[in-house]
């Protein structure tokens, strides 16, 4: 008897140490098969990311084979493709433990194996209800076609995954709709300005889209899009959160989108107004621990509101000066009596140029308005800023020139990433020392409105 209670107690500790292994290590996943097409070197497996970096690669060998082996920590979507772009690759969506044979003919996969079940769907929706790049109409068309086929399937695993698979779905359709325009604000289209026209105000947004990488962003986009269609008013500058999340039906996703927006403001320095915008945004909340989240921001940005104490609200800028594009100086002090409306950029900075487009029309619509717009280069040479202010057709407005990195100005406002936006006062005064809503964002216009109004 005590020979079998050691054997047990033995075996139990082995269980043990095998499960606390498994926790740390990660349980093995592979994909393994075989594909006909002799091109095709190497198969990869990229997590689904913003930016996409690789998770795992499997050489294929002379008779076709290959196999991928990945440690993972938790379940998650990944894109599976070939090096050489010679196969139409597809999301899977893959758990730690995962066994699972991919056959690979011409551009037709047949998926076996454990964690097939669901992979074998998410290709098949791929390959039965493709999103036309060319036709952005036909997106809406094709999503619900998609959230049709999993919300009929009968096999069991579908039916089990079946809110992540609708989730995951909505993430993709939106993502299809904004995602190049998103893009477009990074690397931008010369001077055009990239529209969507979203028509699918209907749709009932669903908590599993989180799992999506820029589930929030998407959301915002299509909260602008119902502000442009006039079905979403925004009852001041300091209410949009709370508007927006308004919006959303189910209160967790609500709470993730709010708790989102939030901690994206304060990363990006958002601060002059954050106390007032968590004041308004807290009613909506009813999980503690998000609300103690959102209690705890306030401490951050008390420790990084350090980095802007030279430009304070208040700060006198008026003293400042540069040159415009006949050389001729330009003061601050010469626009007293106007709202000012500052972009600081740069022509190596893709990010600046995507806003310029943006930024001129806003000008254009806010003209009469007792505002006045300055785009203050810090480039060191002015040639270089000429030819780009031609080639984006910027020669327009008021274009200024500071003297580099090294100017006065950009040494008083902090050496910080651009572009970088300011608001000052009728009096050349700082009001908002970092504004994060740039001139793509439609919320600029409501601010930079109310604060002409306010300042009258």
């Amino acid at each position: 008897m005590e020979k079998v209670v050691k054997k047990f107690m033995l075996i139990s500790l082995g269980l043990m140490l095998t499960t606390h292994a498994l926790a740390v290590d990660g349980v093995k996943t592979v994909i393994k098969g075989t594909v006909n097409n002799r091109s095709i070197k190497v198969i990869n497996i990229f997590k689904r990311e913003m930016m996409r970096r690789p998770a795992a690669s499997g050489i294929v060998k002379l008779n076709g084979q290959f196999q991928l082996t990945m440690d993972l920590k938790a379940a998650g979507f990944y894109l599976v493709s070939d090096s050489a772009n010679k196969i139409k690759g597809f999301e899977m969506y893959l758990n730690p433990g995962d066994q699972i044979s991919m056959e690979i003919v011409n551009d037709d996969f047949t998926l076996s194996g454990k964690g097939s079940v669901v992979n074998q769907l998410l290709y098949d929706l791929n390959r039965k209800y493709p999103y036309n790049e060319s036709d952005p109409a036909s997106h809406s068309q094709t999503y619900h076609h998609r959230i049709q086929a999993i919300q009929s399937s009968t096999v069991a695993e579908v039916i089990r995954k079946k809110s992540l698979l609708l989730g995951n779905a909505q993430g993709e359709y939106l993502n299809k709709v904004y995602g190049k325009l998103i893009e477009s604000r990074v690397y931008p289209l010369m001077s055009s300005i990239m529209e969507v026209n979203f028509m699918d105000f209907d749709i009932r947004l669903l908590p599993e889209i989180v799992i999506y990488p820029n589930w929030s962003q998407l959301i915002t986009e299509m909260m602008f899009s119902k502000m442009n269609a006039g079905r979403l008013k925004v009852h001041n500058i300091n209410t949009w959160i709370a508007d927006f999340g308004n919006l959303i039906e189910n209160q967790r996703l609500k709470e993730d989108y709010v708790l989102a927006m939030l901690e994206s403001s304060v990363s990006y320095g958002d601060f002059v107004s954050i106390n007032e915008v968590i004041k308004v945004t807290l009613p909506l909340l009813k999980d503690q621990k998000k609300i103690t989240r959102i209690k705890a921001l306030k401490a951050k940005v008390a420790q990084r509101i350090g980095f802007y104490k030279n430009v304070m609200p208040g700060t006198d800028l008026s003293k400042y000066t540069f040159k415009d594009v006949n050389g001729n100086q330009v003061s601050i002090s010469d626009f007293k009596g106007k709202l000012i409306y500052i972009d600081v950029w740069t022509t190596g900075c893709m990010p600046c140029m995507a806003e310029a487009p943006y930024l001129k029309r806003l000008e254009h619509e806010m003209q009469g308005e007792e505002i006045v717009f300055l785009s203050i280069s810090c480039d060191s040479g002015a040639e270089t800023w000429k030819k780009t202010l031609k080639s984006y057709k910027l020669d327009g407005g008021l274009q200024l020139l500071m003297n580099g990195y090294d100017d006065p100005f950009f040494e008083k406002i902090g050496k910080s990433a651009v572009p970088r936006f300011l608001i000052l006062n009728r009096e050349g005064k700082m009001l908002d020392y970092n504004s994060c809503k740039r001139p793509s964002n439609p919320l600029l216009k409501i601010y930079l409105t109310e604060l002409v109004n306010k300042t009258k």
